[in-house]
């Protein structure tokens, strides 16, 4: 059965997935609220926090079984480890299964040093979401300034969004 979903859900992702969060544009400048969740180190990321020392926060939701989801986070650690002073990343599992030590098996496997966590705090279901991998990316405000629904192929793909996304933040001199 649980094949049978994630093949579904990839060839949702595949063909658009079109309407998998509940109206993508509506949340751009939207205040996402603060969040604190327990990452696979044992430390509490909480999200004001994290904004007091980078400009912009990515949020991706995922699970272990999501192909789409697995095939994107060699490019986004790559991406995130070039970025890493300005950027910060928190990926959130939203699958039930995904246990701490499953979790961490699989950051292991993948060679993932950015933070991971589950999404404890049901943001993912908060906003509506239906689809992963699901990625939001908010500025030091807290706002919302990108949505995406779908896997990024290319470390390019995430650098060229994260050099976009850095020359429009304003810079306290």
């Amino acid at each position: 059965m649980k094949k049978l979903i994630a093949f579904a859900l990839t060839l949702v992702l595949l063909l658009g997935a079109a309407g998998a969060l509940a109206d993508p544009e509506s949340y751009y400048g939207k205040t996402l609220p603060d969040f604190t969740v327990k990452t696979l180190d044992g430390e509490d990321f909480t999200l004001s926090e994290s904004l007091k020392s980078h400009d912009l926060v990515l949020i991706n939701f995922w699970a272990t079984w999501c192909g789409p989801c697995r095939m994107e986070f060699p490019f986004l650690q790559d991406a995130w480890q070039q970025y890493a002073d300005r950027i910060d990343v928190i990926a959130l599992s939203v699958e039930e299964t995904d246990t701490i030590k499953k979790l961490q098996r699989f950051a292991e496997q993948n060679g993932l040093s950015f933070r991971i966590g589950r999404d404890e705090t049901g943001i993912f279901s908060r906003m509506r979401g239906n689809a992963i991998p699901t990625t939001l990316i908010v500025d030091r405000d807290g706002k919302i300034v990108y949505v995406d629904v779908g896997a990024k192929v290319s470390t390019d793909a995430f650098t060229e969004l994260f050099d976009s996304l850095l020359n429009e933040v304003r810079v306290d001199l």
